[in-house]
């Protein structure tokens, strides 16, 4: 009787776990539909190890990326740092509720990089902002991850600041 009721415990708190399904958003809300609709600059990312950056960085669609350094600008990217609250209570309601209830967690990412052209050197750098939202009814956004929407609010930014 003691391995069943472990076993249901168990079974009702992963379900509830897995029916949070995480989608993410760029904000400001009109981010979300910003279109790389400009010439873009051919660039080479010089440290692609930074995987979460890079990714990023390509999915906000500013410049197109090479695989050759001899006629593109080289692009050197800085490790970003995220600030989230410190607390995850908004997310205690969707656990609970097995993802009825949805909840949201909002991220502030401070993201920078240098573009290296000719014999100059230009820095970058954009706060963004990603809201993260957990509920069931999630399943219907899947695309939305957060490195896709990260990089809309890039994009976003770098318009925003060119204009």
């Amino acid at each position: 009787m003691k391995v069943f009721k472990i076993a249901t415990y168990s079974f009702l708190i992963s379900a509830s776990l897995w029916s949070c399904i995480p989608s993410y958003s760029a904000y400001p809300k009109e981010y979300n539909h910003a279109k790389a609709d400009f010439k873009k600059q051919k660039a080479f990312v010089v440290n692609k190890d930074l995987k979460e950056e890079f990714d990023i960085l390509k999915h906000s669609d500013i410049y197109e990326i090479v695989e050759d350094s001899t006629h593109a600008a080289k692009i050197t990217l800085h490790p970003m740092k995220t600030y989230t609250p410190p607390c995850g209570n908004p997310m205690i309601g969707s656990m609970l509720t097995v993802g009825l209830l949805p909840s949201g967690f909002p991220y502030d990412i401070s993201y920078s990089y240098d573009v290296a052209e000719n014999s100059t050197t230009k820095n970058y750098q954009y706060k963004l902002q990603v809201y993260q939202s957990l509920w069931l009814f999630n399943i219907f956004r899947l695309g939305r991850t957060f490195s896709k929407q990260s990089g809309k609010a890039l994009l976003g930014n770098y318009i925003a600041s060119n204009k």
